[in-house]
């Protein structure tokens, strides 16, 4: 059986790097959580490859080392379609702790007479 997952995915969509080896693929994220981050890219690495990810936010780079835990295909391998990646961070920064966090008060819904900040 499929351990359901225990956090939360935030849709979030940045620009990304994601670097295994020599090999850097630009991509896209799709959404966050605090231990894990979902991309798009073209081409992505296999399944349990380390891979480096460049976070694109504001003027500065978020820098993410993770695991490739699982990944997306098209059925038609003919297709020209970005491939969608799931990589787990086992030690995430702060400063995308910090970012999740700020993505989550966003994605909450507003209450009627909550006042706007």
């Amino acid at each position: 059986m499929i351990k359901k997952r225990e956090e939360k995915r935030i849709p979030f969509r940045k620009l990304i790097i994601c670097k295994c080896g020599k090999e850097m693929h630009p991509g896209f994220t799709q959404d966050v959580s605090q231990h894990g981050i979902g991309i798009q890219t073209m081409q992505y690495p296999s399944l349990n490859h380390k891979v480096r990810i460049a976070l694109a936010v504001e003027q500065d780079s978020i820098f993410l080392d993770g695991e490739v835990r699982w990944a997306r295909e098209s059925s038609d391998q003919h297709e020209v379609k970005p491939r969608e990646i799931g990589i787990y961070i086992r030690k995430p920064p702060a400063d995308y702790l910090r970012l999740v966090a700020e993505c989550s008060d966003r994605s909450r819904p507003r209450h009627l007479y909550e006042p706007l900040k």
